[in-house]
């Protein structure tokens, strides 16, 4: 099941936390994430050490407060149990504490073509990510018109891209959630275009995003870097406020979706619900809470939209 050097040292803590009564669920989830994590940049690593432990806790673009701490005591079960074999790992012996969040930031009609014009221009290649420049255009658009996590991009395989009925299969996702959601025609058609290309260069590629010849798939870390080297070329970059991320692609569908539905009067217990489901959110309150960003950005549809969630009855929570 595990493929890193980590692998024994897992599966026998997992038997042992089993053992002592421990629910797995999430242990068992993060832990794949881990091992992978390891498999693709750490592959002789056996032994929890400070910089393998934080990177990997802060490789994903999730903003929520629970799983961040989940990934926190993962480390930390880990750490514990190699401990206890007499190996000097690293135990992360904290608590995350958060304020109460800023709003997200988002780009304007205007930032957005700016920033897709320096991601089809400026993004430079490596030696170990040879194809940035043909990848990123395709997956940072699909993200944002799909309303996809980076990670979603990110762990797509072959098989659950539909070229043909233009649809996305999302496995394991948040909240252990799968779902299949559509893709519109140009974009269908973008995935297209990109497959046919790309296939010429990895031809027999497991991930539909392979970053190269030698590494299978790219971790949201890998995402939000490319990210923010695009930003930097933008000419907002250094404004105030809070610094945009690779997650605001997805916040800013959401938004717009709400929007769209205020201004064409659609029913709005069924578009939030359909968004709901489309974007993979365990609740519908985790959806409402896209009305309340677009209420404090957009004030003209406040009070529209404030009588669109009394209807609905549901109070929104942070995703």
């Amino acid at each position: 099941m595990y493929a890193s050097k980590f692998a024994t040292d897992i599966e026998n803590m997992l038997t042992s936390l089993r053992n002592a009564g421990f629910q797995l669920g999430y242990i068992n989830y993060f832990l794949s994430g881990f091992d992978k994590f390891c498999v693709d940049d750490f592959p002789d690593a056996d032994v929890l050490t400070a910089d393998i432990a934080e990177q990997w806790i802060r490789s994903t673009d999730s903003q929520s407060k629970a799983h961040m701490s989940r990934r926190v005591r993962t480390m930390k079960h880990l750490g514990i149990y190699q401990q206890s074999l007499g190996k000097p790992s690293y135990v992360p012996n904290y608590a995350l504490h958060y304020g109460k969040s800023e709003e997200p930031n988002l780009f304007s009609d205007k930032k957005l073509v700016e920033f897709f014009e320096k991601v089809d221009t400026q993004i430079t290649t490596t030696k170990t990510f040879p194809y940035n420049n043909i990848i990123f255009p395709v997956m940072f658009r699909l993200n944002y018109c799909c309303g996809l996590r980076s990670s979603e991009s990110c762990n797509l395989k072959m098989e659950d891209v539909d070229l043909i009925n233009g649809t996305l299969s999302i496995y394991n996702s948040k909240g252990f959630k799968d779902r299949l959601i559509y893709m519109s025609d140009d974009i269908r058609e973008l995935c297209v275009r990109f497959n046919e290309f790309y296939s010429s260069i990895i031809p027999s590629r497991t991930y539909f995003f392979q970053p190269s010849k030698v590494r299978s798939h790219y971790i949201s870390g890998d995402v939000t870097k490319v990210f923010d080297v695009v930003l930097k070329k933008t000419s907002f970059h250094n404004e105030p406020g809070k610094k945009h991320t690779p997650h605001g692609l997805r916040h800013l569908f959401a938004v717009q979706n709400i929007k769209k539905c205020a201004e064409q009067g659609e029913n709005f217990g069924n578009w939030m619900q359909y968004l709901c489901r489309y974007m993979g959110h365990k609740h519908i309150r985790f959806t409402m809470y896209y009305l309340h960003i677009t209420s404090q950005l957009f004030p003209v549809y406040s009070d529209k939209l404030r009588q669109l969630e009394e209807g609905i009855g549901v109070v929104y929570a942070e995703e």
